[in-house]
């Protein structure tokens, strides 16, 4: 069944092949995520302690996006919205643990059908890999990591061709990665330095022809257990030297990966993207904004988000314009030239404007919404360039504040990225705008989500 899907997206692809093939200059792109890392969990956007110089020099190199979000507040769904450009409630990808439905369209099989080599590294956390411990589970693989019938839902059914995969997150010297189907064993030491290496291994043997490398550390997510000789620097500063010294570890790969696309005389026409999978955690930071993993407020939602492509980037600038994960999908399939055809509607835009320097202002806003294990909405939030609509009840970091009500607030990011002050009395244009565009929104999502019954396995 598999083989037949694949092989149709092939060819839908292959018109494009021709046109495709004169361009010997196709751009990699390799996209990099992190696990829990907040927006303030980098030296560029101030953090006290933490040090990340490699970032630090990635960011400087190209887009910094001063906003970018990830399209959920838990780790599987954002890890969707990549792979599809669509918003995971589409396909009831509600909460982490939760799979990729195989009817969805991913980056990997579009580029695979236009001859791109695809390769997946790290932390999966979307169906099909055992161990991956989730609120639903629905990839065939039950909580003890016993396989029941084929592997399907991992990378390799979702356009991957090489793929070196944990189900979920995992900590130092791990023993449940899997390559191409069959457990790696035990591994000895980081879990960033494990992943990375494996990469740039696989790069290698794919520099002289176009590669899609998708790279998900598991880092900094809990229980945190860093290398001594990262979290030793910051064993006497403020906060948890083990959660900095697992960013460390990251950012060291960072910079690995960097050095070797220069030695391979490919980063010039590499499209690099960062970007974490959702807002910070208790041991993390927000930097200045509300909220954090588990909610819509802006320290939820809000992460770190680069795009480095020299080729493409000449004059690197920070942007203030809003983009998320949603974009990524579609920004890839504009710039190189291929034409998709999605599952259902993208929520994502081209970021070909903002690349070109041409982009000012978003065209359109990006829409949230968390819904609990039943499927019922919980919280929702629209972002426009300067405004956000956030229904639901207010957030300490991780903690919600049980004195606030469910209310539908807005807020004018401009000036108030804390979300300290509700504006909504005296600009109730604006919120009723902003309300409208969300109940549209909805009522699209409700109709995609008819292809996904709720409590049953997704196809």
């Amino acid at each position: 069944m598999n083989r037949m899907r694949l092989t149709r997206r092939q060819i839908l692809a292959a018109p494009l092949l021709p046109a495709m093939a004169q361009n010997s200059q196709r751009p990699n792109v390799i996209l990099t995520m992190t696990d829990d890392q907040g927006w303030g969990d980098t030296g560029y956007n101030g953090h006290p302690v933490l040090k990340t110089p490699n970032l630090d020099a990635m960011a400087a190199a190209g887009i910094r996006f001063d906003r970018f979000y990830a399209a959920y507040p838990v780790c599987s769904p954002t890890r969707a919205s990549v792979m599809t450009g669509r918003h995971p409630m589409r396909y009831r990808c509600y909460s982490w643990g939760y799979d990729l439905p195989l009817r969805e369209v991913t980056i990997a099989e579009v580029l695979k059908g236009a001859g791109y080599a695809t390769g997946h590294f790290g932390k999966w956390h979307l169906g099909g890999i055992p161990f991956a411990a989730g609120r639903t589970n629905r990839g065939n693989m039950p909580e003890d990591g016993k396989p029941v019938g084929e592997f399907t839902r991992s990378p390799h059914d979702q356009g991957f061709d090489e793929w070196f995969s944990h189900g979920n997150w995992f900590d130092l010297d791990p023993d449940k990665l899997f390559h191409n189907g069959k457990q790696a064993g035990q591994l000895q030491g980081d879990t960033s330095d494990i992943v990375m290496d494996r990469a740039i291994g696989w790069i290698r043997k794919h520099a002289k022809q176009p590669f899609l490398a998708v790279i998900w550390f598991p880092s900094p997510h809990g229980p945190h257990k860093a290398l001594a000789k990262d979290r030793a620097p910051y064993e006497d500063k403020p906060g948890d030297p083990d959660f900095h010294g697992e960013m460390a570890g990251v950012d060291r790969n960072i910079g690995k990966l960097r050095a070797e696309l220069r030695a391979l005389g490919i980063h010039e026409n590499t499209m690099l993207w960062f970007n974490s999978d959702n807002g910070a955690i208790a041991e993390g930071s927000a930097g200045p904004m509300s909220g954090g993993k588990g909610n819509l407020m802006e320290g939820g939602i809000r992460v770190p988000g680069i795009l480095e492509w020299p080729a493409r980037i000449s004059k690197p600038f920070a942007t203030s314009v809003p983009a998320g994960t949603v974009d990524i999908f579609p920004t890839v399939m504009d710039m190189l030239g291929v034409k998709a055809k999605p599952a259902g509607p993208l929520d994502g835009i081209s970021l070909r404007g903002l690349i070109e320097g041409k982009m000012k202002q978003r065209p359109q806003p990006l829409v949230f919404e968390f819904r609990n294990a039943q499927g019922e909405p919980t919280m929702a939030a629209v972002v426009d360039n300067e405004y956000k609509f956030y229904r639901g009840r207010r957030f300490t970091k991780n903690q919600v504040d049980k004195t606030s009500a469910v209310k539908d607030s807005l807020f004018h990011l401009a000036s108030d990225v804390a979300e300290k002050t509700d504006v909504a009395a005296a600009k109730p244009q604006v919120l009723q705008r902003l309300v409208r565009h969300y109940e549209t929104w909805r009522a699209s999502v409700e109709k995609d989500m008819a292809a996904y019954p709720a409590g049953e396995p997704a196809r």
